[in-house]
């Protein structure tokens, strides 16, 4: 088999290997990029006030209180923990929720998260959350990434165009002029 052949078949078997892992990473990526204080790109977060019955000075927060303030918002995630903020203001927390309470007035501020769907599986791969056997996975599709711009670039017969030395050189260029202006 001739070298030109071996290359498209490696080219052609590393592409179709790639096409998965590549859309996982197009897709997190574009999304990442966009994390900002207004938007998370994994997690869908609601914030919402509400009031529940006023609670009199010196309440402590004990389980029972903790328990009436759940009940009245109904709120039925686990219970995590609960922390004074201040005297009269209790932190609750509760599996994906987390409860901001005055006890004198009885205003409840509320901050639900939940996953975004599909959004938080990609990006949980492409930061790497998962580590261990991910991490070699990830590692070898960096390298099929490598080796299928080679043999694309090998793929050309005869001599290279000007287009694809500019092209090319432009791959490289880019990111160092990026860096060179923004470090």
């Amino acid at each position: 088999m001739k070298w030109r052949r071996i290359n498209y078949v490696l080219h052609r078997d590393i592409g179709y290997l790639c096409i998965g892992l590549t859309l996982i990473y197009a897709i997190s990526g574009v999304v990442l990029n966009h994390i900002s204080h207004q938007f998370n790109p994994s997690y869908n977060i609601k914030k919402s006030e509400t009031y529940i019955k006023p609670f009199p000075a010196g309440t402590e927060p004990d389980m029972t209180l903790v328990d009436d303030i759940l009940s009245q918002l109904n709120e039925t995630g686990a219970f995590k923990n609960v922390a004074m903020l201040s005297p009269g203001n209790i932190r609750i927390f509760v599996e994906g929720n987390t409860l901001d309470v005055q006890l004198a007035t009885g205003k409840t501020l509320q901050e639900k998260v939940t996953r975004r769907p599909l959004l938080f599986e990609v990006n949980y791969l492409h930061l790497n959350k998962a580590k261990g056997v991910w991490t070699y996975l990830a590692d070898i599709y960096c390298v099929l990434l490598g080796l299928l711009a080679i043999t694309g670039f090998l793929m050309i017969r005869g001599k290279v165009k000007t287009r694809g030395i500019i092209l090319t050189l432009l791959g490289f260029i880019i990111p160092i002029i990026f860096l060179t202006y923004s470090l």
